[in-house]
């Protein structure tokens, strides 16, 4: 079995030292000091993993995730950072990430916390938990009809509901597609009349929960 390949965005030396020396060798590991040069390198590779510091996505915590997402939809990512608020980490978990590390941890947790990811699983405090089901008891029910109308989407729909789901906007699926942001709108329009679901967020949440 080969080495699940690893992206890591961190600025800070003492970090990327630590990172670098106490992950164990079963990891192919490339690093970069910016969200630029990791999402074009995810690009161009499609790591199976990603490690982002929360300092390099800033503010724009959508932007940068959905950013992430477009460019290697099927990379898992972790966002490492300092302890923040639960809103914050909640925003990152709905935005694509798979979970928030504490910085001030141990890295033989950061391992446990890679695998845990890399298997499906997400990787949250637990008082965390509660309030990511309390931000998402607004999702409305997918009934069975949707479930099988998947079958229906053409490749073309179903890239871009996939792109959806993991927060990317119509201009950055119309970049990865190479397609107009008229044909991703015009993609949209056909998926939500075959699958009858009225918006964007249905959309997105409906695909998430599938994977």
């Amino acid at each position: 079995m080969t080495n699940p390949i690893l992206y890591v965005a961190v600025a800070d030396d003492n970090l990327r030292h630590a990172i670098k020396t106490g992950l164990p060798a079963g990891y192919t590991t490339s690093f970069y000091n910016d969200l630029d040069s990791l999402t074009t390198a995810a690009h161009d590779k499609k790591p199976d993993l990603i490690l982002c510091h929360q300092d390099l996505i800033g503010h724009e915590q959508t932007l940068a995730l959905g950013s992430l997402k477009t460019a290697s939809p099927d990379s898992k990512i972790l966002v490492i950072g300092s302890r923040r608020p639960i809103a914050i980490q909640i925003e990152a978990l709905t935005h694509g990430a798979r979970g928030y590390f504490d910085s001030s941890l141990p890295v033989a947790k950061l391992h446990e916390a890679l695998q845990m990811i890399l298997h499906g699983e997400v990787w949250v405090e637990r008082h965390v938990i509660s309030g990511l089901i309390d931000e998402l008891t607004h999702i409305p029910e997918i009934s069975e009809q949707q479930r099988q109308a998947v079958a229906a989407l053409s490749p073309k729909e179903l890239e871009v509901a996939k792109l959806v789901s993991h927060g990317a906007t119509n201009k950055m699926i119309a970049k990865s597609m190479d397609i107009t942001e008229r044909t991703v709108k015009a993609h949209l329009t056909t998926i939500f009349h075959k699958m009858a679901i009225p918006d964007r967020l249905s959309l997105a949440i409906f695909f998430r929960d599938l994977r």
